[in-house]
């Protein structure tokens, strides 16, 4: 088994339930959601509000939670930690570029509208669709945090207990 498929094994049922929920409904968005979409200013402007609050938020967490200053005990702590903090970060990257290709493509669909008309209510849908899968998927990202936190937190706590005196320890 490859490193990636290693990860992707070992993360639980539940992650994967919920990933599935959220592409289904955004395929449920792309399909049948396009008159809702189609010409819709207002629905636009807020999906860019929204995922560049997200997308500016996401990154000022990874950079707060990638501080090496916030890791707890010596290298060795920092080493027995990292593959479980770089596997929920590395999720939340592709969570970032999930924002950023929905407003690329809400960018590119301006620059066509009254050109190509065409093309621009399939990327309309497509956007849609993206949209709504990565709001969905927002919502996993407390509990993610959280989860990066607690790990940080039981690193933490594990160090103490190596420091302290056989007394504490009991």
């Amino acid at each position: 088994m490859t490193d990636p498929e290693k990860k992707a094994a070992s993360l639980p049922w539940s992650h994967w339930l919920f990933s599935a929920a959220c592409i289904a409904a955004g395929v449920a968005a792309f399909i049948w959601g396009g008159d809702l979409i189609r010409g819709n200013e207002r629905a636009t402007g807020v999906i860019v509000t929204v995922f560049s609050i997200l997308a500016g938020f996401l990154i000022a967490v990874m950079t707060l939670l990638g501080d090496q200053s916030m890791l707890p005990g010596g290298w060795r702590m920092g080493a027995a930690n990292r593959n479980r903090i770089k596997a929920k970060m590395t999720r939340q990257k592709w969570l970032f570029c999930l924002y950023l290709v929905t407003l690329a493509i809400i960018f590119a669909s301006s620059l066509l509208r009254g050109r190509c008309e065409d093309v621009v209510i399939w990327m309309e849908r497509v956007y849609f669709g993206l949209a709504t899968t990565a709001f969905a998927l927002s919502f996993g990202l407390p509990w993610t945090l959280m989860a990066i936190q607690m790990d940080r937190l039981d690193a933490v706590i594990e160090s103490r207990k190596a420091k302290s005196s056989t007394i504490d320890k009991n």
